[in-house]
């Protein structure tokens, strides 16, 4: 699971005297790690979820501390801790409103408080909480490649708290980038802030990355609640990275651990459907036609069919550099009218009756009802393999 600050600072107060003063609706932030900051100055090396400590010892007076504040916000930090002595005698009430605001947790400690202590100890709570997480991913990746070898994965499972009869859900996140720091940081993004709205519901999940794909699979949420979720998630996601194609698939639940393949292989195809269709969330359950594609496990055929009914203009297009193949998907999705056609592909009326009576040349038919069902099928096994 991911720790969260409210976790993290539990017996805090308790051990070193750590008091929240701003900021409590934050405490759920995800925290990765802990750094110590003196000088005001906010390093650029900072990849947020970062819980910052500062004495403020190189300072005279208070005023640099909001300044300090805005950009460990705009750094992601997942909160401030304030070392109360002869630097920062006193918390501005400025900073306490500002706190509040954004919900960036704030916390002071007293000056008695080796700051050394308390950072180690976090340090070792993060750890091994990454341990018990990497386990968790692990465990779920040689159930995924391994399905077959229940006897090796189950009890691993059981004992990290996963119960085969409940439900298992199962979301996969896809991000076609370049460039190898927006990749991180997407990944990073999306793994902190899904496994944040997780945490409210359960801590019984493993998110991961696995054959390029972020996987999240959960148990003890109802699937309603995981989908509303996702689809937030997925929103939230395109409105950072809007440049960027990031596409979130559902599957359908498991509620046996020797199943998880099979959902993994849905949520791979509704992950591919939702690409082509340049959808940024999809749900399973609303596929429709294309959930009897998906069951077939044997892609090979599908293919073979997709050849059969349309390889020929495939080819003709490809040799004489036409646009056969989207003309006729333009024309199928438009209940075969010509008008239509026309409008949305910008060319007259004559030109689309040229087009349509020479694709039926090619394909050798006359596009009849059970023509055209023939092949709406063949472009629609085309979005999944």
């Amino acid at each position: 699971m991911a720790l969260t600050l409210e976790e993290l600072c539990r017996n805090s107060e308790n051990d070193y005297g750590m008091m929240l003063i701003a900021g409590e609706k934050g405490t759920d932030n995800i925290v990765q790690w802990v750094h110590y900051i003196e000088g005001g100055e906010v390093p650029r090396f900072l990849h947020g979820y970062e819980l910052v400590f500062t004495t403020g010892i190189a300072h005279q007076d208070t005023g640099w501390l909001i300044d300090f504040a805005h950009r460990l916000y705009e750094h992601g930090a997942c909160g401030l801790v304030i070392n109360l002595g002869p630097y920062v005698k006193n918390i501005p009430d400025e900073l306490i409103h500002y706190c509040n605001e954004v919900n960036l947790p704030l916390y002071t400690i007293p000056w008695e408080t080796r700051i050394v202590d308390i950072t180690y100890e976090f340090c070792h709570h993060i750890i091994t909480d990454e341990k018990l997480s990497k386990g968790k991913s692990e465990i779920f990746i040689y159930a995924l490649e391994n399905p077959k070898q229940e006897s090796t994965y189950k009890p691993l499972l059981e004992k990290s708290g996963f119960t085969d009869g409940e439900k298992y859900l199962m979301a996969a996140i896809s991000f076609k980038t370049s460039n190898t720091d927006k990749r991180e940081s997407i990944e990073r993004m999306a793994k902190y802030s899904i496994g944040r709205q997780l945490n409210k519901y359960t801590e019984r999940h493993a998110i991961f990355t696995m054959d390029k794909l972020i996987l999240i699979i959960c148990q003890g949420m109802e699937q309603t609640d995981f989908e509303t979720e996702l689809k937030k998630q997925a929103e939230k996601l395109k409105e950072s990275f809007s440049h960027e194609n990031i596409n979130i698939g559902v599957a359908p639940y498991e509620t046996d651990s020797s199943l998880l393949i099979k959902a993994y292989k849905r949520v791979c195809d509704v992950i591919k459907l939702a690409e082509s269709f340049g959808s940024e969330y999809m749900r399973y359950s609303d596929t429709g036609i294309y959930k009897l594609l998906m069951a077939v496990d044997d892609k090979s055929s599908l293919r073979e069919y997709y050849n059969e009914c349309l390889g020929r203009l495939i080819a003709y297009d490809e040799e004489n550099n036409t646009d056969y193949m989207s003309t006729l998907r333009c024309y199928l999705d438009n209940e075969s009218s010509i008008a239509e056609v026309a409008k949305l592909t910008f060319v007259h009326r004559n030109t689309v009756n040229y087009k349509i009576k020479k694709i039926k040349e090619i394909l050798e038919c006359d596009l009849t009802q059970k023509d055209k069902l023939k092949l709406t099928l063949a472009f629609s096994i085309e979005r999944i393999i």
